[in-house]
């Protein structure tokens, strides 16, 4: 089976009872790769959390790639959920206030259970691209550059497409780094405010310098 297959749920649940028992399933996932780290999990633990047979689980997952494989496409809904709610074309009177409140429900959803989070994104280049989450960050784009588009005027021709393409990655990478490596930053006002400051810091145009002198 490949890398791709075997990261793949085998079927999506349609039927009441077949979804509450993938939401069992993956409650249970997160449990033991938290306490279990990736290595040491495996999806006999993960049915023996659940309370299901191992059949029943490979109805749904391969392997313990495609559970983590569902949970990194759903921490990147969540993501989506609230930059939706909040990047809403409209005109903005503060940008800084702005940024500041994305930036911070940013880093909040990746500070919900830091330590499955943590195994989550180390774990994600194992398990290759994801089609639905590349889907979702092509959507994330699409919203940051709307807004951006009817707010900002740049003090040179940009690339609007680029600009959010970096934006949006150092940001990531950022909120990432920090969850896997410096944990005890999430959830704290300074991350927060020097996230916004590397946003606004790009966004905004420059001040004019001083004239240099002919020679």
């Amino acid at each position: 089976m490949s890398g791709r297959n075997r990261a793949s749920p085998r079927k999506r649940p349609r039927q009441e009872r077949a979804k509450a028992t993938v939401e069992v399933i993956l409650e249970a996932a997160a449990h033991v790769l938290v306490s279990s780290g990736y290595e040491g999990t495996t999806t006999k633990q993960v049915a023996e959390r659940a309370g299901v047979s191992i059949g029943s689980l490979y109805q749904y997952f391969p392997s313990k790639e495609a559970l983590v494989a569902m949970l990194v496409e759903r921490l990147h809904q969540r993501v989506l959920g609230i930059l939706a709610d909040k990047l809403v074309p409209r005109p903005i009177t503060d940008l800084e206030r702005e940024v500041r409140e994305l930036v911070r429900a940013l880093v909040d959803v990746y500070g919900v259970n830091p330590e499955l989070q943590r195994v989550l994104l180390e774990q994600a280049p194992r398990i290759g691209p994801l089609q639905v989450v590349q889907e979702i960050e092509a959507r994330v784009e699409f919203l940051v550059q709307g807004v951006l588009s009817q707010n900002l005027e740049f003090e040179r021709p940009r690339n609007l497409g680029l600009v959010v393409f970096i934006i949006i990655r150092a940001l990531r990478s950022a909120v990432w780094a920090a969850v896997v490596e410096r944990p005890e930053l999430i959830g704290t006002p300074e991350l927060v405010e020097e996230l916004s400051a590397l946003v606004l810091g790009y966004l905004r145009p420059r001040a004019p310098g001083p004239a240099r002198p002919e020679p």
